[in-house]
C-alpha cells in the first residue's frame, strides 16, 4: 500500500493542474537553469497538493485518491489523456462541477470517432456496496442533462487542455450539435471500483515464490463470483449496450489507502 501511494504521489501535478500550465514549464526544460527549473516544478507540486486540500474542504469528501488512481488507469490502459483537470475547478465555490470525477478523450482512427471518457471513482470496503454505488453513478452520469453539463465544462475550459488552435477547433466540432462531427462522438463511462480483498491476508502464509500465481487464482475466482451480480445490476439499470470500462481494483484496505494518501498529500485524516 505504501508503494502504491508513493507511486501515485508522483503524478499529483499532472492530474491536478491544467495540462497547459504544466506544459508551459515542461517547454522550458533544458532551456532554463537546472536549479531554477527544479524550483519552479516544486512550486507547481506545492500548488497541486494545496488544490487537493482545498478540494477536500470545498466538497467535504476524500475520494481524490481514487480519482487519481482512475486518472492513471484511464491514461495508461485506455491511452486516453485527461482533457480537463477537474481538481483545478473544484476549488471554485461558485462553479458547480459536481459530476464526472475525470474527463478524458481519445480519437479512434479505426472508427473515426472521438471517444469521451467520463470517470467515476468508487472506493468501498464492501465490494457489493461499491458496485451498487458505481452503477447508480453511471446511470446518473449518462442522463442527458448531466452529459450536457460536462460538455459545457469542456467547452468553457478547453484552453486548459494544452491543445493547439486547430486541435481545439476540431474538438469543439465534436461537441457542437450543429456540426456533422457531433454524430461521431462516443460517450464512454469509466469506473474504478476499489474494494477490500481478503486474499491479501490469506496469502500471508504462502510461499513468496508462488504468491503471485496464488493471488491471480483467487482474483479470477472473485471476479467470476462478481460477474453475474455486475451483469444483473447493469441490466436492471438499463445499461446493457452502453459502453462502460470497469476497473476492479482489489486492495488490502480501502481505508488504509485513503489514510496513506492523505498523509502523503499532507491533509488531516
Amino acid at each position: 500500500m505504501e508503494e502504491l501511494t508513493d507511486a501515485l504521489s508522483h503524478f499529483v501535478v499532472s492530474f491536478a493542474l491544467p495540462r497547459s500550465q504544466v506544459s508551459q514549464l515542461m517547454d522550458l526544460y533544458g532551456i532554463m537553469d537546472r536549479e531554477d527549473f527544479i524550483q519552479r516544478y516544486d512550486q507547481l507540486s506545492e500548488k497541486a497538493r494545496n488544490l487537493f486540500k482545498k478540494a477536500n474542504e470545498a466538497t467535504n469528501r476524500n475520494g481524490e485518491a481514487g480519482e487519481l488512481l482512475l486518472y492513471l488507469l484511464t491514461e495508461w490502459v485506455l491511452a486516453a489523456p485527461q482533457l480537463i483537470a477537474k481538481m483545478s475547478l473544484k476549488t471554485n465555490r461558485e462553479m458547480p462541477v459536481h459530476g464526472a470525477d475525470g474527463i478524458h478523450a481519445r480519437f479512434c482512427p479505426d472508427t473515426q470517432r472521438l471517444l469521451l471518457y467520463w470517470g467515476e471513482s468508487k472506493l468501498y470496503s464492501d465490494v457489493s456496496a461499491a458496485i451498487t454505488s458505481a452503477v447508480t453513478s453511471i446511470v446518473e452520469a449518462l442522463r442527458p442533462e448531466k452529459l450536457k453539463h460536462e460538455i459545457d465544462l469542456v467547452q468553457r475550459h478547453v484552453e486548459f487542455a494544452g491543445l493547439d488552435g486547430a486541435a481545439k477547433e476540431a474538438l469543439l466540432r465534436y461537441l457542437d450539435p450543429f456540426e456533422e462531427n457531433y454524430n461521431e462522438r462516443h460517450d464512454v463511462i469509466t469506473c474504478l471500483v476499489g474494494f477490500d480483498f481478503e486474499a491479501f491476508s490469506a496469502l500471508s502464509a504462502t510461499d513468496p515464490q508462488g504468491a503471485e500465481t496464488a493471488f491471480n487464482a483467487l482474483a479470477v475466482a472473485k471476479l467470476s463470483d462478481l460477474a453475474p451480480s455486475i451483469s444483473a445490476k447493469l441490466r436492471d439499470s438499463g445499461l446493457i449496450g452502453r459502453p462502460i470500462e470497469l476497473f476492479l481494483f482489489p486492495m488490502p484496505s480501502v481505508q488504509k489507502f485513503r489514510d496513506l494518501f492523505q498523509a502523503k498529500i499532507g491533509w488531516k485524516t
